[in-house]
């Protein structure tokens, strides 16, 4: 809530700045692999742009108990960014631009797994409420550099409708892993064991984005 707050008023104030200029400002919808995206962009001359955005999503999985499975998992995806962009467009012929800014990013991996099985150990019978349960939390750098390239200039042109699209990553570092273990499975919740996780996911250190939508220009 806070985060849609913060774009609220910031997208807000954009606006109002400049208000004398409106034929100067445009908005955008998009959807993208950071989820719902919605963007004010201000133009400065027919080659530079800068916009503010912010974009969420949110998707939770359940596995359920499967055959041949030892346990179930259950997984919550929070994507929460706001961005602010340059836009530069080298060629006065086309809509063809360059982007690059930061990124807030708050997004938030959390991955729990429940036994579903019951385990012999020395003798003793273990039930799946004595073997517990591990989690998996990871984070990210919260001030990530992007680069892009993409296509739609929302500020050219006469009022209305345009199409917007762009590709690029931003670079948010290597996971931060962070484990919870409980019952038997409490050691597996180790230093040791987060380092190997975090080796494990240390290609995950740029984010890719693709968004498509539409623009307004006012």
């Amino acid at each position: 809530m806070k985060i849609k707050q913060a774009v609220a008023t910031l997208c807000t104030l954009l606006l109002l700045s400049g208000n004398l200029f409106a034929q100067d400002y445009a908005a955008s919808v998009k959807l993208s692999t950071l989820g719902v995206n919605v963007e004010v962009y201000r133009s400065f001359g027919p080659s530079f742009n800068l916009r503010l955005g912010g974009s969420m999503f949110s998707y939770t999985y359940q596995s359920g108990v499967k055959q041949g499975e030892d346990y179930e998992m259950n997984a919550k995806l929070d994507l929460s960014s706001v961005a602010l962009l340059g836009d530069w467009y080298p060629f006065e012929s086309t809509s063809l631009h360059v982007t690059g800014g930061a990124v807030v990013n708050l997004n938030k991996p959390v991955v729990t797994a429940i036994p579903t099985i019951t385990k012999t150990i020395g003798g003793d019978v273990y039930n799946k409420d004595n073997l517990g349960t591990i989690g998996i939390d990871l984070s990210f750098n919260k001030v990530a550099p992007y680069i892009g390239i993409g296509i739609g200039n929302p500020t050219a042109g006469d009022k209305g409708l345009g199409f917007v699209m762009d590709i690029g990553a931003y670079y948010q570092g290597p996971p931060k892993v962070s484990m919870k273990a409980t019952g038997l499975l409490a050691p597996s919740a180790s230093p040791e064991q987060e380092a190997i996780v975090a080796t494990n996911l240390d290609w995950f250190k740029f984010y890719p984005v693709v968004s498509l939508g539409l623009s307004y220009k006012f």
